[in-house]
């Protein structure tokens, strides 16, 4: 039988692929910045909501919501203040995760529950968690198109952006706000403590093939979307777990783009030489 024919799986391809192929939009930027590490601490902000939710029986889509845009206005306002320093991140980000383990736990969310969350469980998705998924990316698509010449100003260089009059502060707090939105897309899809690579793995591997910013960002778009595509078939038929396998695939086209970057680089002088 084709696996698309199959209501769960095209509730994960549709899930997967869109929030695959916007991560590394929002990637682009954070690992232009030298953040890479940002959408995985967001992920553990944001495990933190959905333990509250679950406490007060709430959504836990609009927890983590809540949590990581409270995390990034608390992020952006510590660097002004020049208090964003590595003991301070890690203190809210691995505190994010022991609340919301904690909290989950007087609740009795369940470990099948929480393992889904935090490692992704696509074939689960219903398609109302389909839609809320479509949404965010198609928030992060609308900003990212309306920012991007600031965005990549902001990325390759904060202090002459500031110069230049852009105003950064209000760039820098839409970018993390963006990461937010990605990180909660992702949740129950490819999972609160995968998404991050998502954001950053596709990136690295467009890097070593394109020649231009602008083309990194959108082969690397690209590079997600087949990624989570590859990987579901893969999770179908070998019977894999489909976020780990589309992580998987996003490092399969990295070490294969980097490969090929290595032997071009090779060919090239003994082409030359002739």
């Amino acid at each position: 039988m084709n696996p698309l024919e199959l209501g769960f799986m095209q509730r994960a391809v549709v899930g997967c692929v869109v929030i695959a192929a916007v991560a590394p939009l929002v990637g682009s930027f954070i690992v232009q910045r030298g953040q890479s590490l940002v959408g995985d601490g967001m992920g553990h902000v944001a495990f933190a909501g959905v333990g509250v939710a679950f406490l007060i029986g709430a959504d836990p889509v609009l927890g983590a919501l809540t949590f990581t845009v409270l995390a990034g206005l608390l992020l952006v306002r510590m660097g002004r203040a020049g208090l964003a320093g590595d003991l301070a991140l890690a203190l809210i980000f691995y505190g994010g995760i022991a609340v919301g383990y904690l909290f989950s736990s007087r609740a009795n969310a369940g470990q099948t529950r929480l393992v889904g969350l935090l490692f992704g469980s696509p074939l689960n998705l219903t398609w109302g968690q389909v839609r809320v998924i479509v949404a965010l990316a198609a928030v992060v698509v609308v900003v990212t198109v309306a920012l991007y010449p600031r965005l990549v100003a902001l990325a390759f260089d904060e202090q002459a952006a500031r110069v230049a009059g852009v105003p950064t502060d209000r760039i820098v707090m839409a970018l993390t706000l963006m990461v937010a939105l990605v990180v909660v897309g992702g949740m129950s899809s490819i999972g609160l403590l995968l998404i991050s690579a998502m954001m950053v793995v596709p990136v690295a591997a467009a890097a070593q093939l394109s020649s231009s910013y602008r083309t990194t960002l959108l082969v690397g778009s690209g590079i997600g979307a087949a990624s989570a595509f590859v990987g579901l078939l893969a999770s179908y038929y070998r019977d894999y777990a489909p976020a780990s396998a589309i992580v998987l695939v996003a490092i399969g086209c990295y070490l294969m783009a980097s490969a090929w970057r290595a032997l071009n680089r090779r060919w090239r002088p003994a082409i030359s030489s002739r």
